[in-house]
């Protein structure tokens, strides 16, 4: 199996595993949501093509492992057609983790999902888009950010606007937080943001991280290394 390109299988969900000869996929939905039919099919495509094994993952998503490389082509025909999306790996944008927020959350300040929804289809940004390293956003319904959006490079929280005469409800930022060996604790914008204000920034920052970062650096890294009121300043966050 010397000439199987793996950085490619990558890009298309399959990841090698420690097992020889082996590869798990990585699927996953839109705000994490999957239905009845999608899990059957999974299930069916597990118990076809590997050991009948459905694992969930960190990020929301539902992993099949124990796919032979001669099956790969397959298991991706019965995944689409299933209409279950494709997750991704290596040095992309990962799916976006978000708690159900107000659809059915009691905490819940925020349409997690909906935001999810402007995030990917309105201004394009999805898994699976070619960055220097991997870049994750999580996004949260509230304060209590069950998604830890304080260890993602984008995270976002509902929270209650105080600071003037009435109380609205916005968008808390934290920027910079990842995982790994060196994790990093992201740092809070010092504003409650509208939606109007929060899309853009989303874009910005993630233009410029991929306009900027060495390949294999996380944003918190470069932000390390520029300085985070420079950072800031050219990402137009601040004057």
């Amino acid at each position: 199996m010397s000439d199987i390109d793996y950085d490619a299988l990558k890009k298309r969900g399959f990841l090698r595993q420690r097992q020889d000869g082996f590869f798990l996929l990585r699927t996953r939905m839109a705000s994490g949501k999957y239905t009845k039919e999608h899990l059957l099919a999974l299930s069916e495509i597990s118990g076809k093509y590997a050991r009948g094994i459905l694992h969930a993952t960190t990020r929301q998503g539902i992993e099949i492992p124990f796919i032979r490389f001669e099956d790969i082509d397959n298991v991706e025909r019965d995944i689409k057609a299933a209409g279950v999306h494709i997750g991704a790996s290596g040095p992309r944008i990962r799916a976006t983790t978000c708690c159900p927020g107000n659809n059915w959350c009691k905490s819940g300040l925020i349409d997690t999902f909906a935001l999810f929804g402007k995030i990917e289809s309105g201004l394009g940004i999805r898994c699976g888009i070619d960055l220097p390293h991997k870049f994750k956003i999580a996004i949260s319904g509230c304060p209590n950010t069950c998604t830890r959006a304080q260890a993602s490079e984008i995270g976002i929280h509902g929270q209650v606007d105080v600071s003037g005469p009435q109380k609205r409800i916005g968008y808390a930022v934290y920027l910079g937080g990842c995982g790994g060996k060196i994790p990093h604790t992201g740092f809070k914008l010092n504003k409650i943001f509208t939606e109007e204000e929060l899309l853009p920034l989303i874009e910005k920052v993630v233009t410029f991280y991929k306009q900027y970062a060495k390949p294999r650096q996380r944003l918190a890294f470069l932000i390390e290394e520029i300085g985070k009121d420079k950072f800031l300043k050219d990402c137009g966050l601040q004057k």
